[in-house]
């Protein structure tokens, strides 16, 4: 069985779709399955954060180009988007990946999106029912996904909960709060500035990546081992995201048993004591000050925290990934060229 796993970013872009990937692929590579990543050469910002050498299992082939000829694989799995079958094109069982926000949205125009994402969202639309004609099989990690398509598996992604641990590192001393989404927009930096802003001296915010707000500290590139680290040492997450399928950094976040202060988004977790939700700046400013002073107080604290880890073990890649690869390895043969 030859299996293409073909995301629509670079993998050397490596934010959650392209780790997503090599992920699964190192995972199926183990069990001795014939598995190579085929990807488009994009990079948003023309950022490439890893080598993927670096992150794939040598029995991994890994290609990027923009048109890969797929008959030679048994199944593919293509991260959707409408023009998916131009690039990866040839006879084979194919599956139509949906990780975006931009399926799931009810609003045609969302002023935080740029021309790339809208666009594929207009054309989304205008497809309707025939938006997964070339496909044999959609797979969404979220079912808040209304999906067309009559053979549609609802998977959530999944963590890595021995590398996501609280019992990895120790808190910090000053209340910790991380941010771990892009710099974006749609993810809520804005919101994020601000709230840093807010609190000033009160807690330290920590990002991942450079920052150039006084408020908050740049922690520069971090490989997963260090991402992992800054998890559990933090006393809190923030991602005020307006757009997310199924955050991974929420996933990561509460496998490492950390709280996780966040918006009300439909996919997002629902509120509750390891999940804080908040509309505003103003609120999400209120949710980390009761948990500074939970966790000063030593009121209620680590409750939370355990609570976080019971939730994120829910989704860790033991319990998720063979749903996965049996989707993968379906016997099914293609009904579409």
């Amino acid at each position: 069985m030859k299996v293409a796993l073909c995301p629509h970013l670079s993998l050397e872009h490596y934010r959650g779709g392209e780790k997503w990937t090599a992920t699964l692929a190192n995972r199926l590579a183990a069990d001795g399955i014939d598995v190579a990543v085929r990807a488009l050469p994009y990079t948003p910002r023309n950022q490439r954060r890893v080598s993927a050498d670096d992150v794939l299992d040598d029995a991994v082939s890994y290609r990027e180009q923009w048109r890969h000829d797929l008959s030679a694989f048994d199944s593919a799995y293509l991260f959707y988007h409408p023009f998916a079958r131009s690039f990866f094109t040839g006879q084979t069982r194919s599956i139509a990946g949906i990780h975006s926000w931009v399926y799931l949205s009810d609003r045609l125009y969302e002023p935080h999106y740029g021309v790339v994402p809208t666009t594929v969202k207009l054309l989304y639309r205008a497809l309707g029912n025939r938006a997964f004609d070339r496909f044999d099989a959609v797979h969404s990690v979220t079912n808040s996904y209304d999906s067309p398509h009559s053979n549609t598996h609802y998977i959530p992604n999944f963590v890595d909960t021995t590398l996501f641990d609280p019992a990895r590192a120790s808190l910090n001393e000053t209340f910790t709060v991380l941010v771990t989404a892009a710099h974006l927009p749609a993810k809520g930096w804005d919101r994020t500035r601000q709230i840093a802003s807010t609190l000033g001296d009160e807690l330290r915010v920590v990002t991942t990546g450079e920052s150039d707000v006084p408020s908050i500290d740049g922690l520069g590139f971090l490989d997963e081992d260090e991402l992992a680290d800054a998890y559990a040492s933090a006393h809190a997450v923030l991602h005020p995201s307006r757009i997310d399928a199924d955050s991974l950094v929420i996933k990561e976040a509460l496998a490492s048993g950390t709280p996780v202060v966040t918006t009300p988004l439909r996919t997002h977790p629902p509120t509750g004591p390891a999940v804080l939700h908040g509309s505003t700046v103003g609120d999400c400013v209120a949710q980390l000050r009761t948990l500074q002073w939970e966790w000063r107080h030593d009121s209620g604290y680590e409750k939370r925290c355990r609570n976080a880890r019971r939730i994120g073990e829910r989704h860790g890649f033991e319990t998720v990934y063979p749903q996965l690869k049996e989707l993968l390895l379906s016997p099914e043969r293609p009904a579409h060229g």
